[in-house]
């Protein structure tokens, strides 16, 4: 991994900030992008890597982020869009702009991310690595757009695969469960108040009926992430991995058998 370049959207908080740690702690050169400057500093000081504010949706900011990566360091030979966010309601609730909103947070980020590093990817035969959702394959309760947009990852991630595979580059998807991150802290606090609890209890609430009873880190994401990139998963690509900690797999209708 040393030596090698990865640019990572939402590489300012959460897991694209725990992703940039981990490759940097293992050589890698890293630019981070986002669109809060000031996070994205802070976390560049820390791994002596490159901010850069933008909006990964947005054409020529993202063509403006991969140039600079080049310019930087050489190229690019990883990609991980961890951008993502918005989407909450269902269709009653959720007018236009809600609409776009969740759309270019979580679907048109890696899109364009993707479109605009490719050739780079193409050249050094690289790696992407679009971090989705267990909303990606089931229907969470008043999430209509952030549900429509995560699914649709898994058809961009198929489709790259199938299409830039001849040319060397891997593509492949995450679907974490509940991971422990400033946006999932936020989506904790309506539980909190509604049932006057803590946070980690609010995590205990969420994960009783998951396998193993809790929540993931988001530096064990970056561990999936970091597999998805390196050599050790040569072969894999268009692959949809679920780092959920068993919670796709509980039979809901079963459920009553084992809660007391």
């Amino acid at each position: 991994m040393k030596g090698k370049v990865a640019l990572i959207t939402g590489g300012g908080t959460g897991i694209g900030k725990a992703c940039a740690r981990r490759l940097a702690s293992e050589g890698v050169k890293v630019a981070v992008m986002g669109r809060r400057g000031e996070l994205l500093e802070q976390v560049a000081r820390e791994i002596d890597g490159l901010a850069l504010t933008g909006d990964a949706s947005n054409t020529l900011e993202m063509k403006k982020a991969v140039s600079q990566t080049k310019d930087r360091f050489g190229g690019v030979d990883f990609l991980i869009s961890s951008a993502g966010g918005h989407g909450l309601g269902d269709v009653l609730a959720t007018d236009d702009s809600e609409w776009q909103l969740s759309l270019d947070a979580n679907l048109n980020t890696a899109f364009v991310a993707a479109r605009e590093a490719m050739p780079c990817l193409i050249e050094r035969k690289g790696a992407v690595v679009f971090i989705s959702s267990i909303a990606a394959l089931g229907a969470g309760p008043s999430v209509c757009g952030y549900t429509t947009a995560k699914h649709a990852l898994i058809g961009l991630t198929r489709s790259l695969a199938r299409d830039f595979g001849p040319s060397g580059v891997r593509v492949n998807c995450v679907c974490p469960g509940w991971v422990k991150t400033p946006m999932a802290d936020e989506e904790m606090e309506p539980l909190m108040e509604q049932h006057n609890i803590s946070l980690d209890q609010a995590y205990e609430l969420v994960t009783r009926d998951v396998p193993l009873r809790r929540p993931a880190s988001s530096e064990e994401i970056a561990a999936v992430c970091r597999f998805l990139i390196s050599d050790d998963a040569s072969i894999v690509t268009g692959a949809v991995l679920v780092a959920d900690g068993g919670s796709t797999i509980v039979d809901v209708p079963t459920l009553a058998f084992s809660q007391s």
